[in-house]
């Protein structure tokens, strides 16, 4: 019983310390990191403006570069559409999004910078889970032109790093 007891500590110790996320749509997160940080705007200078049905939603708890709950949501919506249109296994959202989290919790991004994080999130889950089913440029088409081959692949290797 002890055993179990201390193993339930070291749980309840490893979520608060490693695997807790900074909730990075609370504008006081994203003001303490500082605008978009000038390696991402060099790492994506031809990146398009936002236009669209997105960029027109607006929310709760918007932060300085405007990314907030709608936002988050309509990125989950979109990444069920795809994964159930290849019919992959749904898991592969939750781990997308788990990516994604991760790095937003790390640094102040725009909205044209959250859609392609998100969209390369979910291609890395993609190659984890369901190895050699989706090429890259085919993600890319999903963007409808939005974003280009070099931007999700520099979006990677930052991800990734």
């Amino acid at each position: 019983m002890v055993d179990l007891l201390e193993r339930i500590e070291v749980m309840i110790e490893q979520e608060v310390r490693s695997y807790a996320t900074k909730d990075y749509l609370l504008p006081e997160f994203q003001q303490k990191l500082g605008p978009l940080a000038e390696s991402d705007e060099i790492m994506h200078p031809s990146v398009p403006e936002t236009s669209g049905s997105m960029a027109s939603s607006s929310g709760s708890s918007s932060s300085s570069s405007g990314i907030n709950e709608i936002w988050r949501e309509k990125i989950v919506e979109w990444s069920y559409q795809v994964i159930d249109h290849f019919e992959f296994s749904r898991e592969v959202v939750s781990v997308s999004i788990h990516y994604l989290d991760r790095y937003l919790a790390t640094r102040s991004v725009n909205k044209k910078t959250f859609q392609l994080a998100a969209m390369t999130c979910l291609f890395i889950a993609i190659k984890l889970y369901e190895p050699g089913r989706l090429s890259m440029p085919s993600m890319i088409e999903l963007s409808r032109g939005y974003f280009m081959i070099e931007h999700m692949a520099a979006m990677e290797r930052s991800i990734l790093r």
